[in-house]
């Protein structure tokens, strides 16, 4: 979706599916996000394709894979729209379609497209409130809500989704707040966080669940993972993906600098380890971004013997 023209982009899809990986997500982002051990570099300029417009194409060239939005921002994507466009999209990819949602973070997108900058408890009261609607409106309800961020008045989502049951997936790992909204309404959990980490957050979401009668295992669990390029040594992954990554614009050293912070860039006995772990700290799928050009090595690596 980033640094990359339609026509590559497109074919991206029939090329994951055909390997065998489990989702296809596109970011909902507009401008050029990079990011290294210690938070985003941001981009200022640069080819960004919309999320949605990015999954509807690739419903037409695929015919199994399930598609989703990792994840709409609350803060620009009004709630009862977005379920309409996930559920336009589910019926395009006959049941395969992914509602994901977040509190949003990427502050100077927000400015550049005129969107209210708010603080993070705000983001995530706002967060709350469009996933309590969005929950209802997945469950066939009629929905009147009045928030302080979100409206809705004797709302229905119609017609309704291609599959029985639409997912919601809510991306965040607040473990105060936004865990407790993935225990009341998410169908999948987007967390990130090393292994240990990972199983930490893990823990609290359970517990989270059983405060409010919610059976845990009813929100399946899957893990946002650092960039994966994978050699024979942790030297030539680390330099492969240097360069995969100052394609994306800013510095060659700020590229450097996040490949070096990937414990994924590195042999595949060590990342399929990595992925072992947080299999064991409750992960059931692992989320990665995969920058353009795409790395045809790892993605045969991962498909194949990791």
């Amino acid at each position: 979706w980033q640094s990359i023209g339609w026509a590559e982009l497109m074919a991206t899809g029939p090329r994951i599916e055909g390997l065998g990986f489990a989702s296809l997500f596109a970011n909902d982002h507009f401008m050029p996000i990079l990011g290294d051990g210690s938070g985003p570099i941001v981009g200022p300029s640069g080819p960004v394709f919309e999320g949605w417009m990015t999954l509807a194409g690739w419903a037409g060239l695929t015919d199994h894979i399930p598609l989703g939005v990792m994840v709409s921002g609350a803060g620009y994507r009004n709630v009862g729209l977005t379920v309409k466009m996930a559920t336009a999209l589910d019926h395009a990819s006959n049941g395969r379609g992914i509602l994901g949602l977040g509190a949003g973070w990427h502050e100077p997108e927000h400015r550049a497209f005129g969107y209210e900058v708010l603080r993070i408890g705000d983001r995530i009261s706002r967060l709350d409130e469009a996933s309590r609607v969005a929950r209802g409106l997945l469950a066939g309800k009629t929905v009147t809500f009045e928030g302080s961020w979100v409206t809705a008045h004797e709302l229905r989502n119609l017609p309704p989704s291609a599959q029985p049951h639409l997912p919601l997936l809510l991306g965040g790992s607040g473990e105060r707040r936004t865990l407790r909204i993935v225990a009341r309404d998410a169908d999948i959990w987007n967390g990130e966080g090393d292994p240990a980490t990972y199983a930490r957050k893990n823990g609290i979401l359970d517990d989270h669940c059983a405060e409010i009668g919610r059976d845990p295992a009813e929100v399946r669990r899957t893990v946002g993972v650092p960039p994966i390029c994978i050699r024979d040594t942790r030297l030539g992954a680390v330099e492969a993906l240097t360069e995969i990554l100052a394609a994306q614009g800013g510095t060659r050293s700020d590229a450097r600098a996040w490949a070096e912070s990937s414990p994924l860039a590195d042999t595949e006995e060590v990342v399929a380890g990595l992925l072992r772990a947080w299999r064991v700290a409750g992960a059931e799928e692992a989320i990665a971004d995969l920058p353009w050009p795409h790395d045809e090595e790892t993605l045969e690596r991962l498909a194949g013997p990791v």
